[in-house]
């Protein structure tokens, strides 16, 4: 009912802005929600609606037609949509990804808010001289290194094929843990930064075997299901948990400033109760 609800009250009209969440695939996205969700707050005559598409430059083509003024980029096409770009922000550059396109004067710029996302997520943990292990070496996994590099945290990584973490070292430190002995290892906050527990895999866990304590900080990036495996197994055993919402909400929040131009003030419980 409340999809219903908020659906009702934003119907569009000659005069609204469209933007776009563009990927594949996008069945599983909340972000046409939470922008909404912010516009309607806002009272921005604008939505966001999520356009799944195999062929980046008709999409390209088509948002420059329709005067898209934001997209929300997702996989797989973080970095190929940089060749579309008239200029990209020094931290997408240093990325290589951008996750965000905003039209201004007929001319296209990229940015990456991954980054705002993570620190978000993480803005009130005491992050210096602890003992990360990021999970993962995909497009997440950087913004997230180079957030925690930011932060002075120490970092340690952990993938599925070993030899993919070793250029993520070579960019931004760290070591790489051997999986057959990581219960031995003093891990004091672990993000994953996979898909794996997303729906509908839910019963997968980037770390099945693994012993959480209590004294540990969990973030999960996976956002559907906000419980996935991975943080129902650390709660149990009393561990601080961060669920991929949070980082979708700093992540969006960003987008629309960079839109906008200017800060945007909404109360993040309200978002999350919608997104719930």
């Amino acid at each position: 009912m409340k999809k219903i609800s908020l659906l009702r009250d934003t119907m569009v009209n000659a005069g609204t802005q469209l933007n776009l969440v563009i990927g594949y695939p996008l069945q599983h996205t909340k972000s046409p929600l939470l922008h909404t969700t912010i516009y309607r707050h806002l009272h921005c005559n604008a939505v966001m609606l999520a356009h799944a598409t195999n062929n980046l430059s008709e999409t390209m083509n088509a948002a420059k037609t329709l005067s898209v003024a934001l997209m929300a980029v997702t996989m797989p096409y973080k970095k190929e949509i940089i060749n579309y770009l008239g200029d990209v922000s020094e931290e997408a550059k240093k990325l290589n990804s951008v996750n965000t396109v905003i039209s201004r004067d007929d001319k296209l710029f990229g940015y990456n808010t991954d980054v705002d996302g993570v620190a978000y997520a993480l803005r009130n943990i005491s992050l210096a001289n602890k003992n990360t292990l990021i999970i993962g070496a995909g497009g997440a996994s950087h913004a997230a290194a180079y957030f925690l590099n930011k932060q002075n945290a120490n970092l340690w990584w952990l993938n599925r094929t070993e030899h993919h973490v070793l250029p993520l070292i070579t960019k931004f430190g760290g070591n790489q843990v051997d999986k057959t002995k990581i219960n031995e290892f003093p891990i004091d906050i672990i993000i994953n930064t996979t898909p794996l527990g997303m729906f509908p895999d839910v019963h997968q866990s980037p770390l099945p075997n693994y012993s959480f304590n209590a004294n540990q900080i969990v973030f999960d990036m996976v956002y559907n299901p906000i419980d996935t495996l991975l943080i129902k197994n650390a709660r149990e055993k009393g561990a601080e948990c961060i669920s991929g919402i949070d980082m979708l909400i700093g992540q969006g929040i960003k987008q629309i400033e960079l839109w906008l131009n200017k800060p945007v003030d909404i109360s993040i419980d309200h978002i999350k109760k919608i997104l719930n």
